[in-house]
């Protein structure tokens, strides 16, 4: 673990394919909502945390990448801030309109 973590392509490849896992089990869960809107809830509160942490980690990590391949994973990895923080926003403007 500890030779993981000092090596910092690794780190942000695997914060990359964890986001993008936890962006599609959200989705799935959001498409499935219909039937089961409490579990989508617990979900949302569960992953948008974690989500969060991974993104941050990763975002911290590709500054410390050497080569070409820094400016891919710092935009990757900015986007998903960006869309992150878009939902959240989202999420709270429209938490009135909800019954």
């Amino acid at each position: 673990m500890e030779k993981f973590f000092k090596d910092a392509l690794k780190v942000s490849i695997a914060s990359l394919v964890i986001s993008i896992t936890l962006y599609i089990v959200i989705i799935a869960f959001f498409l499935l909502s219909v039937v089961t809107a409490n579990i989508f809830g617990t979900v949302i509160k569960i992953i948008v945390p974690i989500l969060i942490l991974v993104t941050i980690l990763g975002f911290i990590y590709s500054f410390f990448i050497k080569g070409k391949q820094k400016i891919p994973f710092l935009t990757l990895h900015f986007v998903s801030l960006c869309a992150l923080s878009f939902g959240i926003y989202l999420a709270a403007s429209f938490q009135g309109f909800a019954p």
